[in-house]
């Protein structure tokens, strides 16, 4: 049952991004710029636990679409340093608010106490399939809490 849920609910999501120009990758991607501010492309690639090859395909169109822009360290040349926008900050909410009218619609059945258990237990989950490490989770700037 919980991978057929998944299934579908990251089905909805990948769509709610979608509708934003953005993969569920990029998204992430945002999400962590908003949240930790210009991060080195190499600091980037292991919080997204993401090949620094493939990581140049999700920012490549990011920076296309003047979302990221990737500058060069000004202490260490060899590191660029991946900048969120004001575009970007301006696509991040939107695809936000896209990404919760759909947890909205999948938790639906469920009551606001109801709700606030199955996240409880959720990050319970979480934090136990991964030491207590959040890199797995939603960027915190997308908690309901600072909409």
């Amino acid at each position: 049952m919980l991978a057929l849920l998944g299934h579908e609910a990251m089905r909805r999501l990948r769509d709610a991004h979608t509708a934003h120009g953005l993969t569920p990758r990029q998204f992430h991607i945002l999400g962590l710029l908003h949240d930790r501010g210009p991060l080195a492309q190499t600091e980037l690639a292991a919080e997204t636990d993401t090949a620094a090859s493939v990581l140049v395909t999700q920012l490549n169109p990011l920076e296309a679409e003047g979302l990221v822009t990737r500058t060069r360290d000004a202490h260490d040349r060899r590191r660029h340093v991946v900048v969120l926008t004001a575009d970007g900050e301006q696509r991040l909410r939107a695809a936000t608010a896209a990404q919760h009218e759909v947890e909205d619609a999948l938790f639906r059945s469920l009551g606001g106490s109801q709700r606030a258990e199955l996240t409880h237990l959720l990050m319970l989950v979480r934090d136990d399939l991964t030491d207590g490490e959040e890199h797995c989770a939603t960027p915190s700037s997308l908690d309901r809490k600072s909409r």
